[in-house]
């Protein structure tokens, strides 16, 4: 049995859209099927996945490890990388952080984004500083990724802002 608690990121949306997040590899069809035979609950009751989820709501999926393995995101396994300690810390030059936002100095060599799969950017040193500072936890990592809102060349140095939780996120897409 596999246990989810609900954070902030997390919250507001249904509960289908959440599961297709945490199961992305999983077919629509085996979502809904584990929902009605009561495999996939939500704070201990049978669902079906049209509820709206609140901070501290319990998802639990009785499934098999090796099922959910299968059909865990990509997402999961960043997740378990992280709890792993698999993940760039380094500190980083930060102008202004609050709750939702964090902007750094980004310098000069070093990428916004990731070009290749097996690149480092800003995007994971910024993650690796909010799993070391214990603004996130590697378990809301599998549902929701915190995320630069703008890009600078990998030659030029500069403001990034970065969104720490959804909120952060959509602000900054509205501004």
């Amino acid at each position: 049995m596999q246990s989810f608690q609900i954070g902030k990121n997390e919250a507001g949306q249904r509960f289908d859209k959440y599961l297709k997040k945490l199961l992305s590899e999983a077919p629509t069809s085996f979502i809904y099927k584990m929902l009605r035979k009561k495999n996939i609950t939500l704070n201990g009751k049978k669902a079906d996945g049209s509820e709206k989820l609140k901070v501290q709501d319990e998802v639990k999926l009785f499934l098999s490890g090796e099922t959910f393995a299968k059909f865990a995101s990509p997402a999961i396994r960043f997740y378990q990388e992280s709890v792993a300690g698999n993940y760039p810390y380094t500190p980083l030059n930060i102008v202004y952080e609050d709750a939702d936002i964090l902007i750094i100095n980004k310098p000069a060599g070093m990428l916004s984004q990731k070009a290749k799969p097996d690149d480092i950017s800003a995007n994971e040193y910024i993650i690796g500083y909010l799993l070391h500072s214990h603004s996130i936890t590697p378990q809301e990592l599998a549902t929701f990724r915190p995320s630069i809102c703008n890009r600078l060349d990998y030659n030029t140095s500069g403001l990034l802002i970065a969104g720490k939780s959804l909120k952060g996120l959509q602000e900054m897409a509205e501004q």
